[in-house]
């Protein structure tokens, strides 16, 4: 009894873990982000979007850094109309607007915005966050995009692979020339800023500034309901929106942590980092922006302000004088979060790809599916192959739980003429289930300690496939078999037809059916319950999850079976 205790214990444990996020969407307990149709195209100025205003306090002044002769000087300021720069690379397509250097456009010509043919390209800044100037520069709080007027210097870039290309971006405001000059290279997604303030006054200057990145777009797409509606009933098409399993986030790496804030309501006040911020980003599950600075005195800010995420970091303090300018880089990532990118953007953004608790377990397994997937060039297949190889390494630890259980399932009979005779005397009766325990040497617990053992992998591999962008749209089975309908097209998707998830479900069953019933009937009950409780969460969860829970039931299921077969024991 103490070891179905256990078990039950545990299981609901897991139940409760998978069904946290969706519950807490669901309820309202996370609130969605509000419908991008419905928001004005008109820019708007967070006034408490500013990090460098965020502390008052005076810092000592910043010493140049770098060689002022790396940036060409500009001796005359010549103003220009305002208009439209294009920016090429094999990975994405970058759109700026001259007034400001205020991006219009990021386009990953790698990855669509779902599986239908002919699907436009990601736009990580779509018409909403465009209207919030992404990428826009503060200084001493007040936007430099607006009302100022800029000269451009540079064309339109198209890079190659191996190509590096610049745009500079020269105003004059308040006595200060500024000088943005952004890198561009054809094998990532990072730009590079370089930002020069030079004083055109011959008295010395005290400002701040800062850096501006996001507002991300949201990956959306149906939830598994609408579409499962249309799907059975047709009329209007699904409506997309955030997913309970992908919700947008603002995330920062300080002092050697990560850390991130889902909650719409306390980012609506602003959360202020200060110190040592590595960098500050908007991000979901699968993509990321992100703005960075290599220097101690940074402060970051990260709010959900007009429907969009910002993220911002900046510095206060920093002397200008008329022989003296000051230089400060920066740099952004606006992109996938695959791995290797990750590792080559700087200040540790490779950080971005965090898995929780169980990040040493899920890592490894995240390279162990690109390793099958080398071999066999799908995704789905290479889940399956993971799943046949981590059931191998803990066959020892299962044999011996379906063991036990097979004890306990002998030991039944004789635990209820036990519990009949001493009805009315728990202690007695404890005693002396005890001493059957001792008396036929069966350890009550071993049918659990096992499985105790394998629910940390289980949650790695959770994390893991929750979180691998090598996932998204990735294809299983196309078609449903002998049809045209699509199926398992896309493994961080739901199955649309519920398939697997039912057949899990059925799965689970038949496991419940083989394994030895809990002698309290409450606790039979229970354990005949989860099945479905399963079933109902994991209608939800992207059907790569799915599909490794299904694998690893039926290789349970004839593992037990097979057990079942051999001697008694």
């Amino acid at each position: 009894m103490e070891s179905k205790r256990l078990i039950l214990a545990v299981v609901l444990s897991i139940a409760v873990f998978l069904g946290w996020n969706y519950l807490s969407l669901q309820m309202g307990w996370i609130p969605k982000a509000p419908d991008p149709a419905v928001q004005s195209e008109a820019p708007k100025v967070d006034p408490a979007g500013d990090a460098s205003g965020a502390d008052p306090t005076s810092q000592a002044p910043s010493a140049p850094s770098g060689d002022p002769s790396a940036v060409p000087q500009i001796t005359a300021f010549t103003p220009m109309e305002g208009r439209l720069v294009t920016v090429e690379t094999p990975l994405y397509k970058a759109v700026f607007h001259s007034s400001g250097g205020i991006l219009r456009e990021f386009q990953l010509l790698a990855y669509r915005t779902s599986i239908q043919e002919g699907a436009p390209q990601v736009n990580l800044v779509n018409q909403t966050a465009a209207a919030q100037a992404p990428m826009g520069l503060l200084l001493d709080g007040l936007p430099t995009w607006t009302g100022v007027p800029w000269a451009l210097e540079g064309d339109n870039l198209v890079l190659d692979e191996n190509g590096q290309g610049t745009l500079r971006f020269v105003a004059e405001i308040n006595g200060v020339r500024l000088t943005r000059e952004l890198l561009f290279s054809g094998d990532n997604y990072s730009i590079r800023e370089k930002l020069r303030l030079s004083s055109v006054e011959t008295r010395a200057l005290k400002i701040g500034f800062t850096f501006g990145a996001g507002p991300l777009a949201v990956d959306e797409r149906p939830s598994i309901f609408s579409r499962l509606r249309h799907t059975l009933f047709g009329g209007e098409p699904p409506v997309p929106s955030e997913s309970q399993y992908n919700l947008t986030r603002v995330a920062w790496y300080q002092k050697g942590s990560f850390d991130e804030e889902h909650s719409t309501n306390d980012l609506g006040k602003g959360k202020l980092v200060q110190g040592n911020v590595s960098w500050m980003a908007v991000m979901n599950n699968y993509f990321m922006g992100a703005v960075s600075m290599n220097d101690e005195g940074a402060t970051a800010k990260g709010r959900y302000f007009d429907g969009v995420y910002h993220v911002v970091i900046g510095k206060t303090g920093i002397t200008v004088a008329k022989d003296n300018d000051a230089i400060v880089e920066c740099a952004y990532f606006l992109g996938p979060k695959e791995a290797k990118k990750l590792s080559e953007a700087p200040n540790h953004m490779d950080k971005a790809l965090d898995y929780g608790f169980f990040s040493i377990i899920a890592r490894p397994l995240v390279f162990l599916l690109d390793f099958f997937y080398g071999f066999v060039h799908n995704y789905g297949v290479a889940i399956i192959l993971m799943t046949v190889l981590i059931k191998l390494l803990f066959w020892p630890l299962s044999q011996k739980s379906y063991r036990s259980m097979q004890q306990m399932k002998q030991l039944q009979p004789m635990m209820m003429k036990i519990r009949e005779k001493y009805a009315g005397d728990k202690e007695s009766m404890n005693r002396e289930i005890m001493q059957l325990y001792k008396t036929y040497k069966v350890n009550p617990a071993g049918g659990c300690l096992p499985i105790l053992v394998q629910i940390p992998v289980f949650f790695g591999l959770y994390q893991a496939l929750l979180n691998a962008i090598e996932l998204r749209h990735a294809v299983f089975v196309p078609t449903l078999p002998f049809t045209e309908l699509v199926w398992l097209a896309d493994l961080a998707a739901p199955d649309p037809y519920c398939i697997t998830p039912l057949v899990m479900g059925a799965s689970m069953l038949l496991q419940q059916k083989m394994t030895p019933a809990p002698g309290d009937p409450t606790q039979a009950k229970l354990m005949m319950f989860m099945p479905i409780i399963f079933t109902v969460l994991f209608l939800g969860f992207p059907s790569g999850l799915v599909v490794y829970w299904l694998v690893n039931n039926i290789i349970s299921i004839g593992q037990q079976w097979w057990q079942m077969r051999r001697k008694p024991v």
